[in-house]
């Protein structure tokens, strides 16, 4: 194995545009925040660039962002030699243009721009790698076994138009008018050497409109949603997070990390038809508060011993919260980000709406699969209320300020 950055100077790098790189001024690492103007101090992420911790990708800033846009890109290319040619055009773009989209924001780099007048609302781009670039390309010795296809589930309904692509592109900002500014600028970047395979947006509530903006977000059935993340402060979160690659074909993802999207539809006219009672014997959690059932706090762990008098468990069986337990998954954490998304109604009559689901680990194998092979195990009543219509698994690689993308060495 070549001589390279440190481990700690790789993550120090980690993702900020994934697969597009660090390389060009460290991106986030580098990036200042502007602070809080006068004003409500809510409004403060909308007024800064973006920050992560110890180079983290944008994706895992805190705040989490109240608005995202994920996109897949197929690369153009009828032979390898082709796709890798594509693959280093659209790299070589992105990683040129990210460090000024995140530093200056687009209205200094376009004339006539839509985000003329607005702050840089923590604007965050991270890009990955999809395993089909890697088959596409030849590069199939570097694939790594983290990044095999994902098995099936009790509750897929997937859809081929919405699942796997050979590139991520996830942007996130607190204004959806930034959001989609970059990610038009960043798609035309690709040109003609790719071609957008799926795309969803995705929302929040907003920090300005919540009385308590440090609440955990509800989703579109009224629960609190991402209760028990790994808190990025924690020394375990960064084992829990980043790969470790030592071995010379996959060292290019070594001190990267993986992440699994999941477009997962709600069924929310069947979900309302039910009482409340119902609906939280069915996650486990209240709705009033996101207590589990055996508890009082939302931060409170689940008692999964817990007995009603006529000794029917407090938290059901099939429950969602006991099957994606630590102790139903050998310990399985990952770093949870979830977004709503509402596309409206179908000719039908049937909505369009659900969760934008992104799961980020050092290893799927150990992390999002074992949760959801515990959930179809046990039989988890939420699978009766979603459906999981599309799939993706990427590869966000880390690189280092000054260093170009690793993947770039191979392509």
């Amino acid at each position: 194995m070549s001589a390279g950055p440190s481990r700690r100077g790789l993550f120090a790098g980690l993702g900020a545009t994934g697969a597009a790189g660090l390389a060009t001024g460290g991106l986030a690492g580098h990036a200042v925040a502007e602070g809080t103007r006068r004003g409500d101090p809510a409004l403060a992420p909308a007024r800064r660039r973006v920050e992560t911790a110890e180079g983290r990708p944008p994706a895992l800033a805190a705040p989490t962002p109240a608005h995202v846009h994920v996109l897949a890109l197929d690369l153009n290319g009828a032979n390898a030699s082709e796709v890798r040619r594509a693959a280093r055009e659209v790299l070589q773009a992105w990683e040129d243009h990210v460090p000024a989209l995140h530093e200056a924001g687009l209205s200094e780099l376009t004339e006539g721009s839509p985000t003329q007048g607005l702050h840089p609302a923590s604007l965050g781009v991270t890009t990955g790698v999809g395993a089909s670039l890697l088959e596409r390309a030849g590069l199939t010795a570097h694939r790594t076994e983290e990044m095999e296809d994902l098995p099936s589930f009790e509750a897929d309904d997937l859809d081929p138009d919405h699942c796997d692509g050979d590139l991520l592109l996830h942007v996130g900002a607190e204004d959806p008018v930034v959001v989609s500014s970059a990610v038009d600028h960043l798609v035309g970047l690709a040109g003609d050497h790719a071609r957008v395979r799926w795309a969803l947006p995705g929302f929040q509530r907003s920090t300005a409109a919540a009385r308590d903006p440090s609440a955990t977000p509800r989703n579109l059935m009224g629960h609190i949603d991402g209760t028990v993340n790994p808190d990025p402060g924690e020394a375990l979160f960064d084992t829990q997070v980043r790969a470790v690659h030592t071995e010379p074909d996959p060292a290019w993802m070594d001190g990267g990390t993986y992440v699994v999207v999941r477009r997962i539809r709600m069924l929310l006219d069947t979900w309302f038809s039910r009482e409340v009672d119902q609906r939280e014997a069915v996650i486990g959690r209240r709705v009033s508060d996101g207590a589990p059932l055996s508890g009082d706090r939302e931060e409170d762990l689940p008692d999964l011993a817990a007995r009603h008098e006529d000794g029917t468990p407090v938290i059901p069986e099939h429950a969602h919260i006991r099957l994606a337990s630590p102790e139903a998954t050998l310990g399985a954490r990952m770093a949870r980000r979830s977004f709503s998304y509402d596309l409206g109604w179908e000719a039908g009559g049937r909505r369009r709406a659900g969760l934008l689901f992104t799961a980020w680990q050092a290893d799927p194998r150990r992390g999002f699969t074992a949760v959801q092979q515990s959930l179809d195990e046990g039989g988890d009543a939420l699978n009766d209320y979603v459906r999981h219509e599309g799939s993706a698994l990427f590869a966000v690689p880390a690189t280092a300020p000054g260093r170009p993308h690793p993947l770039l060495d191979h392509l």
